[in-house]
């Protein structure tokens, strides 16, 4: 006979209740044993994806009867909590993927448990209006205007995708009603040559397609180029072509490079185009007074992508989309008789400013860490990483085998391995090979992207934990896998009949360590 599951439900019972807390206990001690002091503490699994793949395929998402939950979990806990990737680890460095404000991952607890969805007030009531605070406080932090307004999204893609419909509908009224017009085949989206891909997808999303977005080259700085753009703006105008929307990137994926955005402003205003920021990364800098002024101008968009789940510590996924005036929105919201019907004027519906019905309460953990952390601290963690990356910078450029490739702006050192003696043709392989062995050794997780034209190494300071001391380790690692895996191979060529020698020192690095 099948075990009874006990309480399903939290339905206001003691037996609920008491099915709760045992159920969160469970969970609390497979976490504390993944992360405790006898865990495996490297950030990345050494087992490669084939086995991963293998175990996955092994699990029963749903049997036909219950299996208890202590089982489920201390399963779950072995398979796969064991193998994640570990983003409190200062090696596990490669994105803006930072760890979590523990008052945050708490309060996701309650998200879940009450399950609110702020499509409608009668589905959310007092979630409805704290999310519209939390929006309007961080549009104020960020300097806009009393009439500013916004909503949580899922990510930075999803905010850049929402700004740029606005753009789309700012350009051509009615577009979102009768779709595009004759002419917009000729609209054109200005971005820097560094801003997140998207810019791209959204584009093509609305229908203009990714070859509306321009990319204008940037400067020694990864920043915009304004010499460039009024190039860019002369040519569009020399072809009739109608550039709709400027978009300016605070705080770049590879450079952590931040436009010039009072420029941007300016030159977005004089022709009349929609002005959007990616500020996904450098929203945060406002919580500082000492950073601020990098994003100056930020003030002055149209519409702005701030992702809380980046440098405000938030669990995945926490984005919001803000503009400087809620009339902006206006043209998002499609009226349905079931939800937010129009003569219910009388309350908020954040169905109106979104581009998705259900949704979950994130503004709860987003609240409630907040509040529990402040500004200040939080201030002082953001300044921290900044201090952090701008020294992770100057260590590089003292290094004999490193090499610096962009001054750090914010949080993001971008570098390569350069031992003496490597022929300038085999550095792009050769920063293949180091940043994939140290991945599938578990050893560290550094980022490996393309700027202007080679391959280069990336660490992303996300962390507040990670020190000075963490930083200088992690370089000392990648410099001695490029300089052993370097050696090994002139070893090899050295060894090697004359015939085979070229060959295999193209190797460069010669050991296999992708794990199966």
């Amino acid at each position: 006979m099948t075990p009874s599951p006990g309480p399903l439900f939290l339905d206001g019972s003691p037996a609920s209740h008491e099915a709760l807390r045992a159920a969160v206990a469970q969970v609390l001690d497979v976490l504390t044993a993944t992360y405790g002091p006898a865990g495996d503490h490297r950030p990345f699994p050494t087992v490669g994806p084939a086995r991963l793949r293998e175990t996955a395929a092994a699990i029963e998402p749903l049997p036909d009867d219950p299996e208890p939950l202590g089982e489920v979990l201390a399963d779950v806990g072995r398979t796969v909590l064991a193998h994640g990737a570990r983003v409190t680890d200062p090696w596990c460095a490669a994105h803006l993927h930072p760890p979590t404000l523990l008052t945050a991952a708490a309060t996701e607890l309650a998200i879940a448990a009450t399950n609110q969805s702020m499509d409608s007030y009668d589905q959310a009531p007092m979630a409805t209006y704290v999310e519209d605070r939390l929006v309007t406080r961080v549009a104020e932090l960020i300097g806009l205007p009393a009439t500013a307004s916004g909503v949580l999204t899922s990510g930075g893609t999803a905010s850049n995708l929402l700004g740029l419909l606005l753009a789309r509908d700012h350009a051509a009224g009615g577009a979102n009603l009768s779709g595009l017009p004759a002419g917009a085949g000729r609209w054109r989206i200005l971005a820097s040559a560094g801003a997140h891909v998207s810019v791209r997808q959204a584009a093509a999303v609305l229908g203009l397609g990714r070859d509306a977005v321009v990319a204008v080259p940037t400067d020694d700085d990864g920043r915009m180029d304004l010499s460039a753009l009024d190039r860019t703006l002369d040519q569009l105008r020399q072809t009739r072509a109608v550039p709709i929307a400027v978009v300016g990137t605070a705080g770049t994926t590879d450079t952590g490079a931040v436009d010039p955005l009072a420029a941007l402003a300016d030159r977005a205003a004089a022709i009349g185009a929609w002005f959007h920021v990616d500020a996904a990364v450098g929203s945060a800098l406002v919580l500082s007074d000492r950073l601020r002024p990098l994003v100056a101008g930020l003030e002055r968009a149209d519409s702005i992508t701030a992702d809380l789940h980046k440098l405000w510590w938030q669990p995945i996924g926490a984005s919001a989309l803000l503009v400087r005036d809620a009339a902006m929105l206006g043209s998002v919201r499609e009226p349905a008789d079931y939800l937010n019907r129009t003569e219910d004027d009388d309350v908020l519906n954040l169905v109106d400013r979104s581009l998705d019905t259900s949704r979950r309460f994130d503004a709860l953990k987003i609240l409630v860490s907040l509040r529990a952390t402040g500004r200040r601290r939080l201030a002082g963690l953001v300044e921290h990483l900044v201090d952090l990356a701008a020294k992770a910078g100057e260590a590089v450029r003292r290094h004999p085998g490193l090499e610096l490739v962009a001054p750090p702006q914010t949080v993001t050192v971008l570098f390569r391995c350069r031992p003496d003696g490597v022929d300038d043709s085999l550095l792009d392989r050769l920063n293949v090979e180091v940043q994939r062995l140290l991945l599938a050794s578990g050893r560290a997780v550094v980022g490996r992207t393309r700027y202007r034209g080679s391959v280069v190494l990336k660490i992303t300071f996300t962390n507040p934990l990670t020190s000075h001391d963490d930083v200088a380790g992690l370089l000392a690692a990648i410099a001695a896998e490029a300089s052993a895996g370097f050696e090994e191979a002139a070893e090899a060529a050295r060894a090697a009949p004359a015939a085979t020698a070229g060959r295999r020192s193209r190797r460069v690095v010669g050991r296999d360590r992708t794990p199966t």
